[in-house]
């Protein structure tokens, strides 16, 4: 059977050919290019070479020489048509029906190839004639030099309205084929006219050059119609599906392979302009939403490409839509980046005030695909009461259950509860105190320090007054009790045996105990003049009180450490019920006094 050029096209472009080599010959990454033993000829040192960037590979022993096709054809030994069916089922592309129509489409795609470079050449030089004063005044004015027109094929549309029609016809074109491309409309009744008129025309070519369609922007000025579209594409075509397409794919693959880098922007004048300023790796959707045949072309050039668009509430819409796109299609190594630009700017605009490096260092800031989803999602919910919490939750797991590929899944599960726990236990919520994130870090940093305070405390009025140490309340405080800092852990386990060696009522081999178990003289802040016993056990209750609300900050902050390593549900349950009981103490307005 016969298939049509843009099945091939669309086949060819579908895969690296390192990938399809790669799966049949072992061959390894050397520079830009995979090196391997020949396999169409007995050699012992590699000559065979794999370029994605050209799309060919070649053999400097043999001279075996082809691309994708024609290695899958050579190499399992197939006929094309064998070839070609291999290739599409591994690709998940349906083969096009045999059928008398589709033998007819085939033909006709031939020259559609050649309708569509016609009328390409015929805009470009509408360009420089007298009718297209006002679209080359338009050029010049957005910056564009000679070279970046010659390169983008920029053209120029007359506001005539069969200009191109008649144009084609004399060159050969039938109305038929001028129709079925897209460049000409015929209505039910009246002749045919041009679909592109008063515009600046952007051709819109395949990854392997060939013009299949055109972007036209309106110059209101010169046609003065303020209820035309500003910007218009070509209908879809048997060479042209807009969701398979992205603008500029021809010449920004090498630059995006070689970087590692491809940039998604919303228009092709953005993708133009940018590129005239050192921007080579740029690429535009045409007027619809990414698709999963975007992505997977994006994925061919980076690992991580970045969608640029603008920081308004249409930007924050277009990267939700191309988050749910994503989502699904995930595969370790293989994601998605976002960077939101300042409101009111674009591609162009930031490039022309704020320079190349600027929009790189831009690119170089960008949001993971899971950042993005946590900070738009989040703020939807009211996190500070539980029914909020558990609503936020559980749009995360659907968010998450929609990835396919179960470890990129898992990691998103984990990131997204991670994100939950913390914002669950940043401690007490602006509306719970009425005071500012500020004050109440301030707050409880000094509550904190205040509890660690009370703990020493209670280490200097043991030393101060050690017959406490008989009273068994006490010292079932001082087992339980965790301290910070060797010093303070010593004296700790000092006071616990001390009753156990020596008689604490004898004050003085009671420090002479205590300085030997220390190896040093009591620190100066914890050296008290004896007390009353009486006095301090009646402040006891007080005391524990104060240090039980210290082991929970202990406890806590252990927790905390803890689930940064490995999540786990047990401890987050504790975690959030200790912030609970902190937040309890705090909004209680409790004061430790232990001066």
């Amino acid at each position: 059977m016969r298939f049509p050029p843009s099945f091939i096209e669309r086949l060819r472009s579908h895969f690296l050919i390192s990938e399809v080599v790669g799966k049949r010959v072992p061959i390894k990454k050397h520079g830009r290019e995979y090196q391997g033993l020949c396999p169409f000829h007995n050699e012992k040192s590699p000559s065979f070479t794999v370029n994605d960037e050209k799309g060919f590979y070649h053999c400097f022993g043999c001279g075996a020489h082809g691309d994708a096709i024609e290695f899958v054809r050579k190499f399992d030994r197939l006929s094309y048509p064998e070839t070609i069916e291999t290739l599409a089922r591994d690709a998940g592309i349906p083969l096009p029906k045999p059928t008398e129509e589709e033998y007819h489409r085939t033909e006709m795609e031939k020259t559609l190839y050649d309708v569509m470079e016609a009328a390409c050449q015929w805009f470009e030089r509408q360009l420089t004639a007298t009718a297209g004063i006002h679209a080359l005044d338009y050029v010049e004015k957005r910056g564009l030099k000679p070279e970046t027109v010659r390169m983008f094929r920029v053209g120029y549309a007359p506001e005539e309205r069969m200009g191109l029609h008649q144009h084609l016809l004399k060159a050969g074109f039938p109305q038929s084929q001028q129709a079925e491309a897209g460049l000409i409309i015929v209505p039910e009744v009246g002749a045919p006219y041009d679909r592109f008129r008063g515009r600046v025309m952007f051709p819109i070519r395949s990854s392997s050059g060939k013009v299949i369609a055109f972007g036209g922007r309106l110059l209101v000025a010169s046609t003065g119609a303020k209820t035309l579209p500003k910007y218009l594409n070509s209908p879809e075509t048997p060479l042209f599906k807009k969701g398979e397409v992205l603008y500029n794919l021809d010449l920004a693959k090498k630059s995006a392979r070689e970087g590692n880098l491809a940039v998604v922007m919303e228009g092709y004048m953005d993708v133009v302009s940018t590129a005239q300023s050192g921007i080579s790796y740029a690429l535009a959707t045409l007027g619809t939403a990414v698709t999963p045949e975007h992505l997977r072309l994006l994925w061919q050039l980076a690992k991580e490409p970045v969608m640029c668009l603008d920081g308004d509430a249409a930007g924050q819409r277009a990267m939700m839509r191309a988050a749910e796109v994503a989502l699904p299609l995930l595969k370790p190594g293989y994601a998605l980046r976002f960077a939101l630009l300042p409101k009111g700017e674009d591609p162009d605009s930031y490039v022309q005030k704020h320079g190349k490096t600027a929009f790189e260092k831009l690119l170089m800031g960008s949001q993971r695909l899971s950042q993005v989803l946590w900070e738009t999602v989040s703020p939807q919910f009211q996190t500070d009461l539980p029914e909020g919490r558990a609503e936020l939750d559980d749009a995360l797991k659907k968010l998450a259950a929609k990835i396919t590929d179960p470890t990129v899944r898992g990691h998103y599960a984990s990131y997204f509860r991670k994100m939950l726990w913390e914002k669950s236990s940043a401690g007490p919520q602006r509306g719970n105190t009425g005071r500012s994130p500020h004050v109440e870090r301030m707050a409880m940093q000094h509550h904190s320090a205040a509890l660690e305070k009370a703990a020493r405390q209670l280490l200097s009025l043991l030393i101060a007054c050690p017959a406490l140490l008989h009273k068994s309340q006490v010292e079932e405080t001082l087992s339980r009790l965790e301290v910070r800092g060797m010093q303070m852990e010593a004296l700790r386990d000092a006071l616990l045996a001390v009753h156990h060696h020596i008689d604490i009522d004898d004050r003085e081999a009671f420090a002479a105990y205590l300085r030997t178990s220390l190896h040093e003289e009591l620190p100066a802040a914890l050296k008290l003049p004896y007390a009353d016993v009486m006095t301090v056990e009646s402040a006891m209750p007080l005391w524990q009180e104060t240090l039980g609300a210290y082991q929970d900050e202990l406890e806590l902050e252990k927790l905390e450490e803890t689930l940064k390593v490995e999540w786990d549900e047990q401890n987050h349950s504790r975690l959030t019920e200790l912030k609970q009981k902190r937040s309890e103490r705090f909004s209680a307005n409790v004061e430790i006094d232990v001066a």
